[in-house]
């Protein structure tokens, strides 16, 4: 029988096959999946009043809690409560204002466990706006050329992947909430460093009609400013005990003057018995491990350091 067929019966019943095949594919629940919405979540941040991370339940850790306080943030977890950092509630508050994935990682049931998604693994942020809430669960992120998270969102059991590192900062223990600047500003406003070394002796930078002077000696320009600019930005990785200040001997001691400040900026480094612990009147409430031999000499330069080749056998006057 199929010997019989012409050539034109063959293009009509190859023709009927495509546009089967077309339409099952566009109505099959698979292909459905291969278009996702632009976007599966938005709020007014502005009118978020707080907001809770619940750690997954594998980490056994408890819960922690941060508070709008007029222009500021509280960060809770059981009895301690501290000030957070801006910089970490921003990361998170810029993610949730307009989710918009990227791609569709699969289903809750298929994929769940691959990307920490499921009961156990899942780390679980509630939103608050009032005496209303919204809750997203919050899965792996990955690093890289494009970062993103992982999230979903209780009315849906797709998993989509959003642009950002939130379900990083929601890993954090409570000491990632805190702020842990030593010093922050532009070192344009900066008009004299004091430095308080550990030997008993000091120095001091001055900026003189846009030159740096120690003494009457004009310092090389390329030497400080890489090194104004990394001061600028400076900050710790970790928080510790605050008591611990309470047995800490000064080592070093760092005053920045900022003609845009009232008061100057002061970090002391402190000493224990086997290691240093660091303070900075930006965040007094944080206190940070200091490490011995790379931020010592990130931050406290010998005055010789900042002084023209030329010059490096004299000694600038403190």
């Amino acid at each position: 029988m199929f010997a019989r067929l012409r050539t034109g019966h063959w293009l009509i019943i190859v023709g009927l096959l495509a546009a089967i095949w077309w339409y099952t594919g566009r109505t099959s629940p698979t292909a459905q999946r291969r278009t996702f919405k632009e976007l599966i979540f938005t709020t007014d941040t502005a009118a978020i009043t707080g907001f809770t991370v619940i750690p997954g339940a594998y980490k056994g850790l408890p819960e922690i809690k941060l508070t709008r306080r007029g222009d500021a943030w509280q960060v809770k977890m059981a009895l301690d409560s501290a000030w957070a950092d801006p910089a970490a509630v921003n990361m998170v508050l810029s993610t949730v204002h307009a989710m918009r994935p990227v791609r569709m990682a699969g289903g809750l049931g298929s994929v769940g466990r691959i990307y920490d998604m499921d009961d156990a693994t899942v780390d679980r942020l509630i939103l608050y706006t009032g005496s209303t809430s919204r809750e997203i669960r919050v899965g792996k992120s990955t690093l890289g050329h494009e970062s993103l998270t992982l999230v979903n969102t209780l009315e849906d059991t797709l998993i989509y992947a959003v642009p950002g590192t939130m379900g990083l900062q929601l890993d954090l223990a409570y000491s990632g909430w805190l702020p842990k600047y030593y010093v922050y500003g532009k070192p344009t406003n900066w008009k004299r460093l004091l430095f308080y070394l550990a030997d008993g002796s000091s120095y001091a930078m001055e900026r003189r009609n846009g030159a740096w002077y120690i003494g009457d000696m004009p310092l090389d320009t390329s030497k400080v400013e890489p090194y104004l600019r990394g001061l600028a930005k400076s900050r710790g990785h970790d928080a510790v005990d605050p008591r611990d200040t309470l047995v800490a001997r000064p080592a070093f001691q760092l005053l920045v003057e900022d003609t845009t400040r009232a008061a100057p900026i002061v970090v002391v480094v402190s000493a224990l018995q086997d290691r240093l612990i660091a303070r900075s009147s930006l965040n007094p409430g944080s206190v940070m491990p200091f490490d011995q031999e790379k931020e010592v000499m990130r931050m406290f330069r010998p005055p010789g350091y900042f002084l023209p080749d030329s010059l490096q056998r004299k000694r600038p006057r403190s």
